[in-house]
């Protein structure tokens, strides 16, 4: 029954655990139950507790009570504190009671959720844990407020893998209020950082899997980051990067990340998004492929910020041949008119993306002046790649099948019956494609219905 009842609960971050599936809805069922339930210290372990102005007093002596039944077993908690921060009086900026209790088992945090309204006030309070922190895995932290002098915050966890950073706006929480283990970290996350301190964490997180940075704002230069350009960027185990610049920020530069000798030998994903703002991004689009050229597994390439020019296109793509599913948007953008007969010819010979099989596409296209060398590619590259890799007795072809393209243009396109008929072939013979462009009228699509394409 206690198997049961645990895996009944689910984890931490389970949708069915926040809406009550907890101890004490167990426990409500009957006494045979109950009895169970308030036995078993496993089932107490996960706790999620969003914290009430009205209810303060109540939850303290359940949370005392709760953590009294959890034995000596790690615990995972999620405490939420926006809804008791917001309707407090100022002068109680922080549940000191909660908060003395949860630090006072601090020694056995597995996994914590934790969101701050003034972040100096709470690390006052536990502060007794930031050196017993043995067993912690994983740390979410949410902040809206440091206050005004804050101290350093050091989490001294040496199982610590996996940290994830929310901020409203950014505190310089990387360099100047966490001392985090950042080399033993596996998967990291952050809201709200300045760009400079990107380029100091890949410096420090050498065991570093899976990174994402958003909403990354500008920030100039600081002399004691400038040797950080000077000094190689190897990270042998990042497999997963994800860049979000700040949408009214007119000074990100991209590209600075990635300056100096730069090597990700195991990449494998890739997405950059990067608004309109702040200007064309060729030059950036450059700099980070020949980062990747070093990056042999590379198979999932995002892009979506203004490019100008398609000769600079072509030569960024070349540098990612390994490259099988490509994503290029360009929505914003639509003056530029990409895609034009040069990078055609070379998508259709396989010279450009011979591993391609996904492709998506959004923005403005040539696609009108070469319609019929796009309909040349997508047969080829689909049938043709297809029938030689088949054959038996022959050699391996090195040009992948195509099995997916989604095209999204903000210009009218027009598209002849012989192409559609086309089209419609490729599509009954198990191509995935769309397409939908802009006219006068709106947005028109070609869709697909019991395998037929249909102009809409």
């Amino acid at each position: 029954m206690a198997e049961i009842f645990y895996n009944a609960l689910g984890s931490l971050t389970d949708f069915d655990f926040l809406v009550g599936a907890n101890p004490f809805f167990l426990g409500k069922i009957c006494r045979c139950w109950r009895d169970v339930v308030w036995s078993t210290p496993i089932l107490w372990t996960t706790l999620y507790l969003r914290l009430s102005s009205d209810n303060y007093k109540a939850q303290t002596v359940l949370l005392r009570d709760w953590l009294s039944r959890t034995g000596k077993r790690p615990i995972s908690f999620c405490l939420d504190m926006e809804d008791f921060l917001e309707t407090r009086p100022r002068r109680y900026h922080a549940p000191v009671k909660v908060l003395t209790l949860f630090a006072s088992i601090s020694e056995r945090w597995r996994e914590i959720y934790i969101s701050f309204h003034n972040l100096q006030a709470c690390f006052n309070i536990i502060s007794p844990a930031k050196q017993s922190l043995p067993l912690l895995t994983t740390a979410t932290i949410y902040v809206a407020s440091t206050g005004y002098e804050l101290d350093l915050l050091r989490l001294m966890a040496p199982q610590l893998s996996q940290l994830h950073l929310h901020a409203s706006r950014s505190f310089g929480l990387l360099r100047k209020v966490l001392v985090v283990p950042w080399h033993q970290l596996q998967e990291f996350f952050a809201e709200s950082c300045y760009r400079d301190e990107i380029r100091f964490f890949l410096q420090n997180a050498l065991h570093i899997v899976r990174c994402t940075f958003t909403a990354i704002e500008s920030r100039y230069l600081e002399r004691s980051l400038e040797q950080e350009l000077h000094r190689p960027l190897l990270l042998e185990h990042l497999q997963y990067l994800e860049l979000h610049f700040e949408v009214d920020n007119v000074f990100v530069e991209s590209g600075w990340i990635f300056k100096g000798q730069v090597r990700f030998p195991s990449l494998r994903e890739f997405s950059l998004y990067n608004p309109a703002e702040n200007g064309p991004q060729d030059a950036v689009l450059l700099q980070i492929t020949n980062s990747f050229q070093s990056s042999p597994l590379l198979e999932r390439f995002t892009w979506s910020a203004m490019i100008m020019s398609n000769h600079d296109l072509i030569q960024a793509l070349k540098n990612i041949p390994s490259v099988k599913d490509l994503s290029l948007n360009f929505l914003s953008y639509p003056r530029i008119k990409l895609l034009n007969g040069e990078f055609l010819q070379r998508l259709y010979s396989g010279i450009l993306l011979p591993n391609l099989r996904s492709f998506s596409y959004h923005g403005a296209t040539s696609l009108n002046e070469h319609m019929h060398l796009f309909r040349d590619v997508l047969v080829h590259r689909f049938r043709k790649c297809a029938t030689r890799a088949d054959k038996i007795g022959s050699e391996r072809t090195t040009v992948a099948q195509i099995k997916s393209v989604s095209m999204t243009s903000t210009s009218e396109l027009v598209v002849s019956s012989d192409i559609q008929e086309e089209l419609n072939s490729l599509v009954k013979a198990g191509l995935e494609f769309t397409l939908h462009f802009c006219t006068h009228l709106g947005m028109k699509s070609l869709r697909t219905l019991n395998g037929v394409l249909l102009l809409e």
